[in-house]
Parts: structure tokens; sequence; C-alpha cells
């Protein structure tokens, strides 16, 4: 993987691992979460599902061998209202490169975000906040920055439909020594519709400040107990691009559009442990391969 510095910081925001989406089930569904938001996975989709839900306390951990080499690790666990979130990011071994493009040698760059939430009921409206403290380090260079989640989420009662809104990465700017670069600020908006327990649909608009605007559909079907099987797509933009590398510094790579787009997953359940798969392609730079397991007690 090839780093180099961007021609645009206003338009090449920093921590892009922020993107690379949290657990199996929502990515399984091309991350059309937004108006879903019911399971531990909200606290990276949309804090508003912490309002309201059913009793008990969820932990969740997920990972991805990541394309070229690079991986990322979660964790949550939540008690409604609250939750609690820790992302890692590692890019692997990177080649160095200057503004002539002459190669400086290998280094190495990792991302850190850690995050608190907290869901609130406004009569039958659920809203949702989370704080997030963002470490980067590249080579020897560090960034500490901060950011909020901000979510709302209304379930229409009697019916199987929800609608729901976050602004995410809301925060200040990651300063590398004397640049520095927005965070990659996002507004989501979504439907979803659950029809019985068998079958979920959903559909997510994606506003990014930093890019194209995204379409994210998203199903998934439980026709054998304890197994689901999902279903997602999702636009490709030059924005989601740069999240396959982890960072906002731009790249040398082409072919990711080819296949970027269609995914899928499986999950199984059973007395209230739950596995998850996910994958994720990437055209001619591979396909990412995400797992996670959760428990309810």
């Amino acid at each position: 993987m090839t780093l180099t510095p961007p021609l645009d910081a206003a338009q090449s925001p920093a921590a892009q691992f922020l993107n690379l989406g949290f657990g199996a089930r929502a990515l399984g569904m091309g991350e059309a979460f937004t108006a879903v938001a019911d399971d531990v996975s909200c606290v990276y989709y949309n804090p508003a599902g912490l309002a309201r839900g059913a009793a008990g306390r969820q932990l969740a951990f997920s990972h991805a061998w990541h394309v070229q080499d690079t991986a990322v690790s979660q964790a949550g666990f939540m008690r409604r209202p609250y939750a609690a979130s820790l992302t890692y990011f590692s890019a692997g071994e990177l080649e160095g490169r200057d503004a002539a493009a002459n190669p400086t040698g290998n280094f190495t760059a990792r991302d850190l975000a850690f995050g608190l939430s907290r869901g609130l009921l406004l009569g039958g409206l659920q809203a949702g906040v989370t704080g997030k403290v963002i470490s980067q380090k590249i080579k020897s260079s560090g960034a500490t920055s901060f950011a909020a989640d901000l979510g709302l989420l209304y379930r229409f009662e009697g019916t199987p439909y929800s609608v729901g809104a976050a602004l995410l990465n809301f925060g200040t700017r990651v300063k590398f020594e004397e640049e520095s670069f927005p965070l990659p600020l996002k507004l989501k908006m979504g439907a979803a519709a659950a029809f019985s327990s068998r079958l979920l649909l959903a559909v997510d608009a994606e506003l990014p400040d930093y890019g194209q605007a995204a379409a994210r559909l998203g199903a998934e079907y439980r026709g054998l107990e304890g197994i689901a099987l999902r279903f997602g797509y999702r636009t490709a933009s030059s924005a989601q691009r740069d999240a396959i590398l982890g960072r906002g510094f731009g790249d040398s790579v082409t072919g990711v559009d080819a296949m970027y787009g269609f995914f899928a997953g499986v999950g199984f359940e059973y007395s209230g442990f739950n596995l998850d798969y996910a994958l994720l392609p990437y055209g001619d730079l591979g396909s990412a391969h995400r797992f996670s397991f959760g428990v309810r007690f």
C-alpha cells in the first residue's frame, strides 16, 4: 500500500477508519442500519437505538482481515440506555513517499477510537449521543481529536416501519505536525420495515461532507430458526474508496469500483449467543471478511 499527502486537505479527511463499519450483521446488510439500530452496532450507526429495546446486556467483538494487509478489530458493550465501544485499525506496513513521489522507506500506522454512548426517550422519539476520542499515529507523528455522533429514531407504533437520522463524526480537526485535516463528517437518513420476525428491509441515504452522496439497501431473512441470511448494496464513491485504505491521504489503486457495492452475510444465533459473517468485495483489491461474536445476558 502507498500513502501520499493529499492535494486538498478540505476534500481529504483523516480518520477514514471511522468509515469501515461496525459488526458483521450491519455490514452484511450494506450498512443500511440507521433506522434499524436494534443491537450493540447502534453505537456506530445510530446511538438513538440505545433509548429503547430489549432489557439486559449485550457484549460483542468483531474483527476483519481487510484488503492490502490491513485489519480492524472492534468491541462494544451495551446496557440500555448506555454503551461503550472501541475500534482499533492497523494499516500494516506502508511505503512512504515525499512530495515528488520518491520512496522514503516503509513505516507503520495505527488508529484508535473509544466512545461512550447514551440513549434518551423524548416522548415517542428516541435520541442518542456518542462522545469519541480518536487517536492516530503515523510513523513518529501522532494526533488526537474529539468527535460526537448524534442520532434520532422513530418507530411507528403498531406498524413494522421506522425512520432514523444520524450525524456522525462531528468534531475537531486532526492535526499532524503543521497540517490539519477534517474528520469524515456525514449525515445519514434511513427507513426500515420489519415484516414479522422473518424479513427486515432497510434503505439509507448517506450525505458525506467530503464526497459524493451514497445510497444503501439491506435485507435480512430468517427462514430457519437461529439462521439469518443477509444481503446489501451500497453505491460506490471516491470517499468510500479512500476508506478501503483506512485513511484520507490519497491512493494509487485502481479497480476498486468494479465490484464495490454488493455484500452478503450470514448469522447464527443460539441461546443468547450469536456468530455473524460478512463478505465485502473490493474489486481488484480483493475481499474483506468480517466476523462478529456476541452474547446477550
